[in-house]
């Protein structure tokens, strides 16, 4: 005797399971009627459920829009937030680049370390680099063998920090490593000499 599926979709049943019921699957979740069942019941259960990221909210310092999942991090780094805000010491607007930058375009950067040059000039060294200020006191080739194209610059006492310009002694790269090599005497006397006839000179200028 045949028997329908007990489950409602009507088929004709092939499996007897273990409860005694008769399925037209192995497996009641397999039957049409049961999944469709369990679809309306998980549309009804996801019918409340929202997802953040499709949530928007304004940030409080900047009024920009962005998820809620992701407005705690941005108002935290905002460049309007006052743990933050960095004014531009030229059009007095917040910078945006607040980790990096010094001003808030390079239209005011131009500006601004235009006049920084004109009020501190080169003689007073304001945030120049060691090459420039040797090459600004000595000639730009090696000591040793007068090469001037590729020229690097050697502190004389080893401190790297130091960039009076009697510290400072123009070598060519092959010269500059015998610096810092065992074959450092080969040169020695040579350097040694250079830079105590500089120290005389620039002794002199300074009178």
């Amino acid at each position: 005797m045949s028997h329908l599926c007990d489950y409602g979709c009507e088929n004709a049943a092939l499996h007897t399971l273990k409860n005694g019921k008769y399925c037209c699957h192995q497996s009641p979740n397999q039957c049409p009627a049961i999944r469709v069942k369990n679809s309306n019941a998980t549309k009804k259960s996801n019918k409340f459920v929202v997802n953040a990221a499709n949530i928007k909210v304004d940030c409080k310092w900047c009024n920009k829009t962005y998820s809620k999942s992701g407005i705690k991090s941005h108002e935290k780094a905002c460049y309007l937030n006052p743990d933050n805000l960095k004014i531009c010491p030229v059009c007095g607007l917040a910078i945006k680049d607040y980790r990096y930058n010094a001003t808030c375009s390079s239209k005011c950067a131009r500006k601004h370390f235009d006049e920084k040059y004109k009020t501190y000039g080169r003689n007073n060294r304001w945030d120049l680099t060691y090459r420039t200020i040797c090459f600004d006191h000595h000639e730009k080739k090696c000591i040793i063998c007068g090469e001037d194209i590729i020229v690097s610059v050697h502190h004389y006492d080893g401190d790297h920090k130091n960039d009076d310009p009697r510290n400072l002694v123009p070598m060519c790269p092959t010269h500059h490593n015998y610096m810092h090599s065992n074959h450092l005497y080969i040169l020695k006397e040579c350097v040694d000499e250079y830079v105590s006839e500089f120290k005389r000179k620039f002794k002199r200028s300074e009178l």
